[in-house]
């Protein structure tokens, strides 16, 4: 056998058994994990300052290729809710349980979220801004969004819930929640 032959059966035979590793480790989940994790911003009372700020929960979800999937599924954690152990630690969340997500579209640094009306369901200046923190803290957290629009059933809105919030008209980024930071 010439030298050649031998080096071509030996760069196959390589290539083979990487191949069977590789397929051995998809298989199993060790490379390339079928999950993630994402972070869902939730609520805790700081009784010295009189007054909520968020807390990050790591979450887990299906493992997500495209920037508007990792959104939605750190925006869907959010709406889920909490746990009864999270809510044990003394989480609470401002966010509507009955909302859902619509669609989530990004331009440039800025994701759009198109909720459903109930998102707005719900009462009192401060627990409406809270939650927009919680959702412009969740939506966030992924290059290159730092922005985030509000859409209520595919169409702009001018102010938020029956509290006329109008922070909402305008792209909405981590620095306008800085308050709810500890």
């Amino acid at each position: 056998m010439e030298k050649r032959q031998r080096v071509i059966i030996l760069v196959l035979a390589v290539v083979f058994v990487l191949l069977v590793v590789y397929l051995a480790a998809v298989r199993k989940g060790v490379w390339f994990a079928r999950e993630r994790s994402v972070l869902a911003y939730f609520l805790s009372y700081d009784e010295s300052r009189q007054k909520n700020y968020l807390v990050p929960v790591r979450r887990r979800i299906e493992r997500a290729k495209r920037q508007e999937d990792k959104i939605k599924a750190a925006v869907e954690q959010l709406l889920k809710g909490l746990t009864e152990e999270e809510k044990g630690a003394g989480l609470t969340s401002a966010v509507a349980e009955d909302a859902s997500l619509l669609e989530v579209r990004i331009e440039d640094d800025t994701t759009y979220l198109d909720f459903s009306k109930e998102i707005e369901q719900g009462g009192g200046t401060s627990m409406m801004m809270d939650r927009l923190g919680q959702i412009v803290f969740t939506a966030t957290q992924f290059y290159p969004v730092s922005k985030v629009r509000i859409l209520i059933n595919g169409k702009f809105i001018k102010y938020f819930s029956g509290e006329g919030i109008t922070d909402v008209e305008n792209p909405m980024g981590r620095d306008n929640f800085s308050y709810l930071v500890r």
